[in-house]
């Protein structure tokens, strides 16, 4: 065969190119010898720390990807892929593309989007995630044993003219991907609940916006909501304490008892301030002077307190002037003593929530701020407002947008609701089995824990829930968002 052919041929046999094999050749003939060849480590090679195999980017590139963005999350630092980039260059003295960074931070599980702030230092939320989770799974051995059933709820809403953030466009065409502008159009507010047999709702209710009517649905789906069926409704007010007693009253208790009767109910919900509503008689020690707190210790039988100096005051010197004779204490000792009172006896500032509960038999389960993984009806949000979107047009009424949202609504299945519960239960396992899991570490799966999390909650076996971090405010009050 002619030199061509047979540079062709060979380079077939050796998986190599023909120009390679023709620089070889020349160089042997120049010189007698070969240069040894370069190392097989580049990107097509496993051991590559960049090596884009079936499972994406080595586990030393990932390994390095999740401490960088972990530090940026606790020292609320700047980072993007782009100099995400220079980090990886930096440390493994590869540079990649700026576009393939940007794949692998969605491929890992990675977004970019909006920072939430949280009044905490990590370590204390890491402390409610986990005994959140010990309080989840006594419930949900519970439900395994058919004594419970477990009720996901949320609130949300959508805009009339709601609609998708994406089309198809010319790039040749002078207005490239400009739409006409519009109004996001008037609210509507979303609220359900879910189980994992679906949505929580009788079939073929239709409920009304009226919450003191009785409706074997937690669907509530309108522009406006009314609490009593005689004010109206107000547009900025939408959602508030005295309406949510309302819902749970009138449709959240009386679906589950339907339902599922002779079942205790445990409610997720999240730390939205209506959530805690607090009645007409909560007692706040923050602002009052001292003639209430006084009162207050005296109507609960208080016969003396002990203040930081050591000194105990009888209940006849509650009020007196800290500097007479009769040695009363100060102001911030009787707020102080008030509050320890409260924290003794928590059964006294009871929300309405919590107390509506506790008298159905039912148990309140508070999500931890700012951690919407631990809620699976989140999700379903998402998939309804998908096919709203896609029926989005300029003239869509509220009605026509809330009657769209409620057809998306009765696509949603027994299948999709379990979905996004096991969605929300592999974010567990994958919590409990990382650092910050801490005594959940040694139970490794939901399912082991199962069995044992009951037990250990009433023997006060979880982790210990620490102060929130930082003092309190000038009002006397908890820092927001740690309440509860």
């Amino acid at each position: 065969m002619s030199y061509d052919v047979a540079v062709k041929t060979a380079a077939a046999a050796e998986l190599s190119s023909p120009s390679t094999l023709r620089t070889v050749s020349q160089q042997f003939a120049a010189t007698g010898a070969l240069t040894p060849p370069r190392s097989p480590v580049n990107r097509s090679h496993p051991l590559h720390p960049f090596y884009l195999g079936e499972s994406g980017p080595s586990l030393e590139a990932q390994l390095l990807v999740h401490r960088l963005l972990r530090e940026v999350a606790l020292e609320n630092t700047f980072q993007s892929y782009i100099t995400l980039r220079t980090e990886l260059a930096a440390h493994l003295g590869i540079m990649v593309p700026k576009s393939t960074v940007h794949r692998w931070l969605h491929s890992m599980g990675y977004v970019y989007g909006r920072k939430h702030f949280v009044n905490s230092d990590p370590s204390y939320r890491w402390t409610l995630i986990r005994r959140y989770i010990y309080q989840y799974a006594a419930a949900l051995k519970e439900q395994e044993d058919g004594t419970a059933v477990i009720v996901y709820m949320d609130e949300s809403y959508i805009h009339a003219h709601y609609c998708s953030k994406y089309l198809w466009h010319s790039l040749s065409s002078a207005t490239k991907n400009e739409v006409r502008g519009d109004s996001k159009g008037k609210r509507i507010i979303i609220m359900h609940a879910m189980t994992k047999d679906g949505l929580l709702e009788v079939e073929g209710t239709e409920p009304s916006n009226i919450l003191t009517e009785l409706y074997h649905s937690c669907a509530l789906i309108f522009d406006e909501v009314c609490a009593d069926g005689v004010s109206p409704a107000d547009y900025r007010d939408t959602i508030n304490g005295e309406k949510f007693i309302g819902w749970m009253r009138q449709r959240l208790f009386p679906t589950v008892q339907r339902l599922y009767p002779g079942k205790k109910m445990y409610l997720v919900l999240d730390n939205a301030k209506y959530h805690h509503h607090r009645g007409p008689d909560w007692f706040s020690p923050s602002q009052k002077k001292k003639g209430r707190l006084a009162d207050f210790l005296r109507q609960r039988d208080v016969s003396s307190i002990t203040v930081d100096d050591g000194r105990s005051i009888p209940a006849s010197s509650f009020s007196a002037d800290a500097r007479g004779k009769a040695g009363g204490p100060t102001l911030v000792q009787l707020r102080q003593a008030v509050k320890q009172h409260l924290a003794a006896h928590p059964e006294i500032n009871t929300t309405v929530p919590q107390q509506l509960a506790s008298d159905a038999g039912y148990t309140l389960l508070y999500t931890p701020p700012y951690v919407s993984d631990l809620q699976p009806i989140e999700m379903i949000w998402a998939f309804t407002k998908a096919i709203v979107a896609r029926q989005s047009t300029r003239t869509r009424t509220a009605q026509a947008c809330a009657a769209q949202t409620r057809e998306a609504m009765d696509r949603v299945t027994a299948e999709l609701c379990q979905k996004q519960i096991r969605h929300c239960h592999t974010w567990i396992e994958e919590f409990m089995q990382s650092e910050e899991g801490g005594s959940l570490q040694q139970f490794g799966t939901l399912a082991a824990l199962l069995p044992l999390a009951a037990a250990l909650i009433q023997s006060e076996a979880v982790d210990p829930l620490p102060d929130p971090p930082g003092e309190d405010d000038e009002d006397g009050e908890a820092e927001k968002g740690w309440t509860q």
